[in-house]
C-alpha cells in the first residue's frame, strides 16, 4: 500500500529503506488513530519538500494533530540530529502561518483537514519521531525539542513531542496487529439487574475505580466509542472541578458511564444483602458513553483526596457480543441532545429583559435559545453574537482573546467570569445592537481585504479577527453608542479603513515584539502577549501616523493561472468546513428577487432557514418541510411556492445561503480554496 513511485534512486537498498521508512510512518498513523492500513498509507507525505513531516495523523472527534517523522535502520542506529529538529520547526512555523505552497503535493492534499484542526482553539499538536534506534538521542537534540515545545507553549499547551524508539515501535505494531481485549474487575454497589432482551447491570462505583480503568488502559478503553477522549476541554475541566469541589454530590450532577462487554459476571458479597455490594468481572470491555467523564475523573483523582476517590459514579454494564447490537447501542447512547453553557442563559432575567427591550424600543429580534430561529442580519441578532461583540468592545483585550480560545468562556459567571463582566450591569439594547453592527462591519472588512495579505499577515488577519475588532472598538470609542439620535452610520463607515490600519500595525508589532519567527496562533491566544500588543497598536493609531508598509513576503504575488470550476458544496463537504447541524439563512441576491419573496418569507420564519448536512448531493434540510435539497434546488422550490412568475430558469443557490455572518456558501468555498496552493486557479459556481 505504500507508494514509492516518486523515489527515483535505482539502488535497491535505498528503495527498500525508503519503503520501510514510509511504512513505519504509516504504522504510527494507524497506531495513533486506528484508521486502518489503507487510510494510514494515504497519510504518508514523505518526499521532497516535506519539511520533516513524513506523515500526518488526525484524531477522530478531537482537534488533535500528529506530525510524524521516521528514520529507518536495519541495525537499530537510526540518526536524528539537531538539523532534523530545525527542519520540523520550519515546517511547523509554515503550518502556523498557513504557508502551504512550499510543501509537496502529498502534504497539500491534506491542507483542509490540517487547517480545520489548527484553527480550533482547543487544537493539540504532537511531533512524533519514530526511530529504529535503541540508544536515547543526544542531549542537545532533546534540548532543541524542549526549546521548540516551550517556545510554542509559552502561553498555553498547544505542542508536545514524543520519541518512539525500537521497543515502543514494536509495542505499537504488536498492538495494532492484535489488540488485547480489556478486562475489568471492580466493586459495584446499590445495583439492579436486567435480563431481557439482553443482560445488563446498573449501579454505582467509586471514582477511584473509574480512574484505575483509564490509568491501566488509556484511550483503548474507548475503542468502540464514536470518539475518544477530547483531551483538555472546558466540559472536562468542569467535570473534574465538580468532583474535586463537591465529591458527595457528583453522582447527582453526572450522567455516568455506559460499558459494553462480551461477558459479564456479577458476584454479590452477601446473600443476605443481594443488591448491596458485588464484584463485577467483565471481558472485552469498551466505554461507549462517558469517555469525557472517565478522563476527567482520572485527572481529578490523580491530585484529589480521599473524599474525591470515594465519590460515587453511576455505571451501566451491558453484555452484548453481537457487533450489530453493540453498534446500535453505541450510536443511541451518543445521539442525545447536547447541553451547552450558553443554554443556561435562557433562564437569566437579564437576557429576558434585553429581549423585551430589543422588541419594544428597536423593533428587532434578540434570540436567546439555540433552538430559536436565527434572525436575518437586518432583523436582529442572537445572544451569542451580542456576547462576542460586547467582549470585543470591553476595555480588557483579554476578553476577546479568551473568546477566540474558547467560546464557552463567554458564559462563565462569577466575579471574573466573562458573562458577568459584559452583562453584569445590563447594557441597553441600542448599545448591544450597535456593537453587533460594528463587529459585523469589521468581519465584512476583513473578508474583503483577505486577498491583500499573504503568509504571516494573512494568518494574523484570519486568526486575530476578534483582537482586530477589539482594537477598532477602542479606537472608535463609546461616544454616541447609546444615543438613538447619534449618526451611527458615520461610525460604521470608518471601519474598513481602520481595519486595514489595525492589521498592518498588529503584524508589525508582533514581528517587532516577538520576532519574525514567532508563532502566530500561540501569540494571539496568549493573555500576557495580547495586552502589550493591543496597547502598542492603539497608541500607534492614536498618533495618526501612517500605517507601516508590510514586507513583500506578506503580500500576495500575482500569478498567471488557468481556470477550472468546482462545486461549492463539494469543496465545503470535503473540507468539513461547516459543522453538521449549522443553521443557514437565505438572502436574496437581486432586488427583484428580494421584492418577490419578501412577503412570502415574512409569513413563516422557517422559510428562510435551513440546516447543513455534510452530504455532497443534498446538504440542506429546509426548516419549512424537513426535506433535503441542493442549495439551488431549494431556491427554485421557494420561487415556485412564492408564485414568482418572473423567476429565472436557473439560479446560483450557493450564493444565496449564508452561514451566519461568515458569508455565503460560495465565499466560504473560495476561502477554502485560497488555502490550497495549487497549480491551477480554482473558481466556484
Amino acid at each position: 500500500m505504500i507508494d514509492i513511485s516518486d523515489f527515483t534512486n535505482p539502488d535497491p537498498d535505498e528503495r527498500r529503506r525508503c519503503l520501510l521508512t514510509r511504512a513505519l510512518a504509516a504504522a504510527i498513523v494507524n497506531g495513533r488513530t486506528d484508521c486502518g492500513d489503507v487510510r494510514a498509507a494515504k497519510m504518508v507525505t514523505d518526499g521532497g519538500q516535506d519539511f520533516g513531516v513524513d506523515a500526518v495523523a488526525f484524531a477522530v472527534g478531537a482537534p488533535r494533530l500528529w506530525l510524524i517523522q521516521t528514520k529507518w535502520s536495519d541495525r537499530g542506529v537510526a540518526n536524528f540530529g539537531e538539523l532534523d529538529v530545525i527542519t520540523m520547526a520550519d515546517g511547523l512555523r509554515m503550518i502556523d502561518r498557513r504557508e502551504f505552497s512550499r510543501f509537496n503535493a502529498k502534504f497539500r492534499s491534506l491542507i483542509n483537514q490540517i487547517t480545520t484542526i489548527v484553527d480550533d482553539p482547543q487544537a493539540r499538536i504532537v511531533l512524533t519521531i519514530g526511530l529504529m534506534r535503541q540508544a536515547e538521542l543526544h542531549s542537545n537534540v532533546l534540548l532543541r525539542l524542549r526549546d521548540l515545545r516551550d517556545e510554542f507553549n509559552a502561553h498555553g499547551q498547544y505542542l508536545d513531542f514524543e520519541i518512539l524508539y525500537v521497543d515502543q515501535v514494536w509495542d505499537l505494531v504488536r498492538k495494532a496487529a492484535q489488540p488485547e481485549p480489556i478486562e475489568l474487575n471492580f466493586e459495584l454497589e446499590r445495583w439492579f439487574e436486567l435480563s431481557t432482551p439482553m443482560r445488563a447491570v446498573n449501579g454505582v462505583t467509586t471514582a477511584a475505580a473509574v480512574a484505575s480503568w483509564y490509568e491501566d488502559n488509556s484511550d483503548h478503553l474507548f475503542r468502540k466509542n464514536i470518539r475518544e477522549s477530547l483531551g483538555v476541554t472546558q466540559v472536562n475541566a468542569d467535570i473534574a472541578r465538580s468532583l474535586r469541589e463537591e465529591p458527595y454530590e457528583f453522582w447527582y450532577r453526572n450522567n455516568g458511564v455506559t460499558i459494553l462487554c462480551d461477558s459479564l459476571r456479577l458476584t454479590p458479597r452477601s446473600r443476605s444483602a443481594p443488591h448491596g455490594a458485588a464484584t463485577i468481572e467483565a471481558t472485552n470491555v469498551s466505554v461507549v458513553n462517558g469517555a469525557q467523564t472517565v478522563t476527567a475523573i482520572a485527572a481529578a483523582v490523580k491530585d484529589g483526596n480521599d473524599s474525591v476517590r470515594e465519590a460515587l459514579v453511576g455505571v451501566r454494564i451491558i453484555e452484548s457480543a453481537d457487533e450489530t447490537t453493540s453498534a446500535q447501542i453505541t450510536k443511541a447512547t451518543n445521539t442525545q441532545n447536547h447541553i451547552e453553557r450558553r443554554d443556561f442563559v435562557a433562564l437569566d432575567e437579564v437576557q429576558l429583559a434585553i429581549r423585551e427591550e430589543f422588541l419594544l424600543t428597536l423593533g428587532l429580534i434578540y434570540a436567546i435559545r439555540r433552538s430559536d430561529f436565527e434572525p436575518s442580519p437586518e432583523s436582529g441578532c442572537t445572544v451569542r453574537e451580542a456576547a462576542i461583540a460586547l467582549a470585543c468592545a470591553h476595555a480588557d483585550p483579554r476578553l476577546a482573546q479568551r473568546v477566540r480560545s474558547n467560546e464557552d468562556l463567554l458564559w462563565e459567571e462569577g466575579t471574573h467570569g466573562a458573562y458577568s463582566r459584559i452583562f453584569g450591569e445590563r447594557p441597553p439594547a441600542i448599545q448591544i445592537w450597535r456593537s453587533v453592527q460594528l463587529l459585523r462591519r469589521v468581519r465584512d472588512s476583513l473578508h474583503v481585504r483577505q486577498t491583500e495579505f499573504e503568509g504571516r499577515a494573512a494568518a494574523v488577519a484570519e486568526q486575530g479577527s476578534l483582537v482586530i475588532a477589539h482594537i477598532v472598538f477602542q479606537e472608535i470609542g463609546r461616544d454616541g453608542i447609546d444615543d438613538p439620535d447619534y449618526n451611527w452610520k458615520s461610525v460604521l463607515d470608518r471601519v474598513p479603513d481602520l481595519v486595514g490600519k489595525a492589521v498592518r500595525w498588529l503584524v508589525t508589532e508582533i514581528d517587532e515584539q516577538f520576532g519574525h519567527n514567532s508563532f502566530i496562533g500561540p501569540t494571539l491566544a496568549s493573555a500576557e502577549r495580547i495586552r502589550p500588543l493591543v496597547r502598542s497598536v492603539i497608541s500607534a493609531l492614536e498618533t495618526g501616523a501612517a500605517a507601516p508598509e508590510l514586507r513583500s513576503d506578506y503580500l500576495p504575488v500575482p500569478r498567471q493561472r488557468t481556470t477550472r470550476r468546482r462545486n461549492s458544496v463539494h469543496i465545503l463537504v470535503d473540507a468539513a468546513r461547516i459543522k453538521e447541524g449549522s443553521r443557514l439563512n437565505f438572502r436574496a441576491a437581486t432586488e427583484p428577487e428580494r421584492q418577490a419573496l419578501a412577503a412570502w418569507l415574512a409569513e413563516d420564519a422557517r422559510r428562510g432557514t435551513a440546516t447543513w448536512v455534510n452530504n455532497r448531493s443534498r446538504p440542506l434540510v429546509w426548516a419549512a418541510d424537513g426535506k433535503r435539497y441542493t442549495p439551488s434546488g431549494l431556491v427554485m422550490r421557494m420561487y415556485a411556492l412564492a408564485e414568482w412568475n418572473g423567476a429565472p430558469v436557473a439560479v446560483q443557490g450557493p450564493r444565496r445561503w449564508h452561514l451566519g455572518n461568515e458569508g455565503s456558501l460560495v465565499s466560504l468555498a473560495r476561502a477554502v480554496l485560497r488555502e490550497i496552493e495549487d497549480s491551477d486557479e480554482e473558481s466556484v459556481e
